[in-house]
């Protein structure tokens, strides 16, 4: 059975990149929920014969996709991903999907629509195969590139993860083939002063100033930066103030926070309280600004259970007769963040390899459609051997 799946997905080849060509050349940024949901139906056609009940779930956001096909008995696998993009309407016209030279082109052929056809072929070759020996789940959202901020994305994937024996998720592959088995996790408040505003010549002492007592925080902020144990703090965004001439009223900065665990979390979390509690003047006021869901992302820790599930598809890929499947810790966040966080052992950028995600140049190699098809196929057929590495 497991050499006809593997020629299976061989054969597929040029489906999956008609499947991918499909969804590459639909429009599906944050301005385009209706492509979101294009991309959606495009899904849900192909699982729906495979025997998965399909459902679109309705928010005030994109509509995501939520795919299962229980196995009683059997191992519970969950396989994640996203349909949106980075690009506006219309980058789809300009610039649409197509193969050179072994390459694939396109708006979000890599980040991540060369992901989910992976993902949807993969499955449809075991099933069609003889293959019916775990239970799976499939969440696609429409919404990853902005983390949420309009949908119940996020309390879904708690949800979906629950009593998860392990999860895939399809971000795309690095450029020398390697998965990701750790992300750094994201906080994004913002500080909000309110000073005192006052003439800049005839009266300053009568001022606040918003701007300097911002000027000092930030000076503050350095200190949340622990580069050794993988913390870093950048103020990214500052604005304030009026006219030259008046003592600053107000000023805001917008934050970046990264971490690779929680404790970590935990500790800059404490930090930047504490620093927004002081006053250099005590006429001004600061005010931490956490506004909404998308803020706070938690990190992909490296857990030894993610170190055992990398292990095994490592092994999978070395029966495939690849070079040793690689593992990247990487500093950006992803859904995988979300699963994670849920104790479900993690690995993430099971997609296709590529370069250039979120640019005009972004590609993927097309011979990497079907080795990450392949390697996903095995393993899911083999995940009962996970408890042995």
């Amino acid at each position: 059975m497991e050499g006809k799946i593997l020629q299976a997905i061989k054969a597929y080849e040029a489906e999956i990149l008609d499947f991918t060509k499909a969804m590459v050349n639909i429009d599906s940024g944050v301005d385009c929920p209706e492509g979101v949901r294009q991309i959606a139906e495009l899904i849900a056609a192909k699982l729906i014969p495979l025997g998965f009940k399909v459902e679109l779930i309705e928010s005030a956001g994109p509509v995501q996709l939520l795919a299962t096909r229980p196995c009683e008995g059997a191992k519970k696998i969950l396989l994640s991903g996203h349909t949106d993009t980075v690009f506006f309407k219309g980058e789809a016209a300009k610039r649409p999907f197509r193969v050179e030279d072994g390459i694939a082109y396109g708006p979000g052929v890599l980040d991540m629509k060369s992901g989910i056809a992976v993902l949807v072929y993969a499955v449809k070759a075991l099933l069609e195969n003889g293959y019916d020996k775990t239970d799976l789940t499939i969440f696609i959202v429409g919404d990853e590139e902005t983390n949420h901020p309009t949908t119940n994305a996020v309390e879904n994937f708690k949800r979906v993860a629950q009593g998860k024996d392990a999860c895939f998720n399809f971000e795309l592959g690095r450029a020398n083939g390697s998965v990701v088995i750790g992300r750094k996790g994201r906080w994004a408040p913002e500080l909000h002063i309110k000073g005192i505003a006052a003439h800049a010549g005839n009266e300053p002492e009568k001022g606040a100033s918003a701007i300097t007592e911002l000027s000092k925080k930030i000076s503050d902020l350095a200190e949340v930066n622990d580069y050794a144990s993988g913390t870093s703090c950048n103020v990214g965004v500052i604005s304030g103030g009026t006219l030259a001439n008046v003592v600053a009223e107000y000023a805001e900065a917008k934050l970046d926070i990264r971490y690779t665990t929680m404790a970590e979390a935990a500790k800059a979390v404490e930090k930047v309280k504490a620093i927004v509690a002081k006053s250099y003047d005590e006429r001004t006021v600061t005010e931490l600004v956490e506004a909404g869901s998308h803020v706070y992302t938690p990190p992909m820790e490296t857990t030894e259970e993610v170190r055992r599930l990398y292990r095994f598809v490592k092994a999978q890929a070395a029966k495939l007769g690849k070079a040793e499947l690689g593992a990247m810790i990487v500093g950006g966040s992803a859904d995988a963040n979300y699963i994670c966080a849920e104790g479900v052992p993690t690995i993430c950028s099971m997609g296709p390899a590529g370069v250039g995600p979120h640019s005009n140049n972004e590609y993927v190699f097309v011979p990497s459609f079907v080795e990450r098809a392949q390697l996903t196929a095995m393993s899911i057929m083999h995940l009962d051997e996970l408890e042995s590495f």
